[in-house]
């Protein structure tokens, strides 16, 4: 029988394996140069994908917490920086605005748009929740384990 804690782990884990799916299916992909903005998306939610995985396990070994640490550390600078992407509005190729008007435009595939119209605010607001949300519980339930590795630390 699973703990309530799997479960919603679970769920998660579900949750952010379909949100990586739609959003990465949603990106172009380039046939020349390194496509640093797929890297990242991959990133985005592989890492806390890793770091949702590291909790529900005990991390006896000091290697085991600084290996746990060190990719927390990661995917927290990572979603900042698509934190920072999202709010400043960057329009470029790595934008986080871009991704989630296609995870909006990509939840909401099954509406009559024209392919010249951008998704609406509202669904832009709903593809940002689905985007990150996964993403920031992953991420704060890694900030609440490794609070007491850190503090063991100093």
């Amino acid at each position: 029988m699973l703990t309530e804690i799997e479960w919603w782990g679970g769920l998660i884990f579900v949750l952010g394996a379909i949100t990586h799916r739609l959003v990465t299916g949603a990106l172009d992909k380039k046939d020349e140069g390194i496509d640093w903005h797929r890297w990242q998306m991959h990133g985005f939610f592989v890492l806390p994908a890793v770091v949702l995985a590291g909790y529900f396990y005990p991390l006896a070994g000091p290697g085991l917490q600084y290996a746990y640490m060190g990719v927390l550390g990661a995917a927290l600078l990572l979603v900042a920086v698509m934190l920072v992407q999202e709010v400043t509005g960057d329009a470029g190729e790595g934008s986080a605005e871009t991704t989630a008007e296609a995870a909006g435009g990509a939840a909401a595939a099954g509406a009559a748009q024209a392919d010249d119209e951008s998704p609406g605010w509202l669904m832009t607001l709903i593809g940002v929740v689905v985007l990150y949300s996964p993403v920031l519980v992953a991420c704060g339930l890694g900030c609440a384990k490794a609070w007491p590795m850190v503090q063991g630390l100093l």
